[in-house]
């Protein structure tokens, strides 16, 4: 543990020396955006350019900067390489919620907990799938807890059924007695926040399917209100910041017996919030593969603010798709935290936790490979960057970027020495764009391998967009 806080702070004052002398790469804060596309038929809509959407802030329309087509087919590996999308596409996972806090009524209770007894098995793959009970108490229980090895455990889900009927038996279904309205929209937002940063430890898209029967609220004491709840409620706030950094997404699930229009209101505003959208009666099998396949058909959209636009308050969104027939599902609204740090400090941060995480980061899609050179020399690192994710701008006829690159040695207890940092610039004719979209960037530098080296992590950021990749390659011994 101390050797890789020593690594750590090694990178973080490494980079703060190389963007030191790096070239600024913009300004203002960056908005994501996590955007679904469809058409009249609910089929996803994979062509669609920056220029076919228009995204207003605050009644103010926005320049976008980047647009990514997250279904769109990554690098395919080539003999000896590594890759961060094995699988081709950005990963996703998905974390169930059953909460019993907030579905309340006996009958539905009942109902929740025999039907998803039966569904829960029926899914075809438990496989980055995971479960958690929210009990009567307020008290988080993992079923099938994020962690470890669960992602790849495609079974889990086969004895589920027993599983649940065994916790539920030995739970109990009335709320304690003095239980405040305010502690129970406390204890349900801890548990949606606390699932949220468990699933921001695993790559790609992530979804919490909240199955409730009703978003709790309490209103500010002494603050008049002319608009929804979620401008004028306590705790919202830092619910709406928690789970936007963690990128999660929340949709709200119901299967009451008792169906209202403060539900369904309730409900898409809680959507509204994360880019979500709301189910009701459907069975959780299909309700997971369609978060899938709507994570599959998604954009990243990034646009640029200025500093002063971060004021401490809901910003309310609107995205748009000038082509007829495209239906979008994007998030309404966010929560416009002040952020002083200057973009070195934010891009540096985002490198140090893309190495603090035990996964390799896919959001800028990479393959790299590692060649030993002859006895005595250093090993030949060559790099392919996939060109879809990074924020070439257009200047003159040529696309110019700048990445930033670490290298780090990983051994058996952990990383050994000081990473290496080197900025490379992106200059390249339209011809040369049109190549690397197919081919990738290719990036190639000589590495030296220390002893007892088991694995080389590669770390690429972005400046231009502050999206960063991660590949881990594995060292052949000799």
């Amino acid at each position: 543990m101390a050797r890789k806080l020593i690594t750590v702070l090694a990178l973080a004052a490494c980079a703060a020396c190389t963007w030191a002398q790096a070239p600024a790469a913009g300004g203002g804060p960056l908005v994501q955006l996590n955007v679904v596309a469809v058409d009249g038929d609910g089929k996803p809509v994979a062509d669609l350019t920056a220029d076919d959407f228009k995204v207003v802030d605050q009644g103010a329309a926005q320049r976008i900067l980047f647009l990514h087509n997250n279904g769109a087919a990554g690098l395919a590996a080539q003999a000896g390489e590594s890759s961060n999308r094995p699988s081709g596409a950005v990963p996703h996972a998905t974390a169930i919620l059953f909460d019993l806090l907030n579905v309340k009524n006996m009958i539905d209770i009942n109902s929740v907990w025999h039907n998803l007894a039966k569904w829960v098995p029926q899914m075809e793959s438990g496989e980055s799938v995971y479960f958690y009970l929210l009990t009567v108490e307020g008290t988080l229980t993992p079923l099938h807890a994020i962690g470890g090895g669960a992602g790849d455990d495609k079974t889990w889900h086969q004895d589920f059924g027993k599983l649940l009927d065994k916790t539920m038996k030995g739970s109990r279904t009335v709320r304690p007695a003095g239980m405040s309205d305010e502690e129970v929209v406390k204890k349900t937002y801890v548990a949606l926040e606390t699932v949220g940063n468990q699933l921001a430890t695993l790559p790609g898209r992530r979804d919490i399917l909240w199955i409730t029967n009703g978003v709790p609220n309490i209103w500010k004491p002494d603050t008049p209100c002319n608009g929804e709840w979620i401008e004028c409620a306590l705790y919202v706030p830092h619910l709406s910041f928690t789970l936007d950094k963690a990128r999660v997404q929340v949709n709200p699930v119901s299967y009451t017996s008792s169906p209202n229009a403060y539900l369904n209101r309730d409900a898409d505003l809680m959507s509204a919030l994360t880019g979500a959208r709301p189910y009701y009666a459907e069975e959780i099998t299909k309700i997971v593969a369609h978060v899938a396949s709507d994570s599959a058909s998604s954009y990243t959209l990034v646009y640029e603010t200025q500093p002063e636009k971060l004021d401490n308050k809901f910003h309310k969104l609107k995205v748009t798709c000038e082509r007829k027939g495209v239906k979008l599902q994007a998030k309404q609204y966010y929560y416009a935290l002040p952020d002083s740090r200057p973009l070195a400090a934010r891009q540096q941060a985002a490198l140090v936790a893309a190495f603090q995480s035990p996964f390799d980061t896919p959001d800028l899609g990479l393959n790299a490979s590692l060649v030993a050179g002859p006895a005595g020399q250093p090993a030949h690192l060559q790099l392919r960057a996939n060109a879809s994710d990074l924020l070439l701008k257009e200047q003159g006829g040529s696309f110019e970027d700048q990445l930033t690159i670490v290298v780090a040695d990983l051994g058996a207890a952990g990383p050994i020495g000081t990473p290496s940092m080197a900025n490379f610039n992106i200059h390249m004719t339209r011809e040369q764009r049109d190549a690397a979209l197919k081919n990738g960037v290719p990036v190639a530098q000589d590495h030296p391998l220390p002893a007892g080296v088991q694995k080389v992590r590669v770390l690429v950021l972005d400046q231009g967009s502050s999206t960063v990749g991660s590949v881990t390659i594995p060292v052949k011994a000799n």
